[in-house]
């Protein structure tokens, strides 16, 4: 949908191109950069937005057993030196995190829990994505519902949560510079 909106911006924007914005740069030009910020807003977002997606991609690559290809995608996702940490459902917000790492670490600790908990596969959905965009940083948060499955048709385990992301305009695009996790609940689901 991101794309579709920046689409339609630019569409929106060649159509009113030929008169000056309320409020615009005198004569109808385009602000320094070229790109008017509305549109540039929008684009920025959409980019942002990608990161969550691209994160929980890289977390289920890796819970369909392939370590290297998530590791892969999350250099995709994150600044080289970001700090992944996560706090679990009873952890105090205000205290340290249970787990802290860097993203490719992070890869490591991702694969473990899931062995250890003897997952099969599991599935990442990001909704309610909000992101604040200041220049050059950004803050995004993103609702999470994670099931992890032990058997298929019969047992999975469900993580609720959210992620607290702060995020960096790079030379190669935006990047998460911090995640957060914070886990609210994790239940064991059986089929009768």
């Amino acid at each position: 949908m991101g794309a579709a909106v920046c689409a339609g911006a630019i569409a929106a924007s060649a159509l009113g191109a030929s008169k000056p914005a309320e409020g615009g740069p005198p004569g109808g030009g385009l602000p320094p950069g070229g790109v008017p910020a509305a549109l540039q807003r929008l684009a920025d977002e959409a980019e942002i937005e990608k990161l969550t997606y691209c994160y929980a991609e890289a977390t289920d690559t890796i819970g369909r057993g392939n370590l290297e290809g998530g590791r892969n995608l999350y250099q995709q996702c994150f600044t080289q030196n970001a700090l992944v940490q996560a706090y679990y459902p009873g952890d105090d917000p205000n205290g340290p995190p249970s787990l802290i790492s860097g993203p490719s670490e992070w890869a490591d600790v991702a694969q473990h829990e899931f062995e250890t908990a003897g997952y099969v596969s599991t599935q990442h959905l990001n909704g309610n994505v909000v992101i604040n965009v200041q220049g050059n940083t950004a803050t995004m948060k993103t609702y999470l519902q994670a099931t992890h499955v032990l058997v298929p048709n019969s047992s999975v385990e469900i993580a609720i949560g959210w992620y607290d992301d702060i995020v960096v305009r790079t030379p190669h695009g935006w990047k998460i510079a911090k995640r957060t996790l914070h886990l609210q609940s994790f239940m064991r689901v059986e089929s009768p």
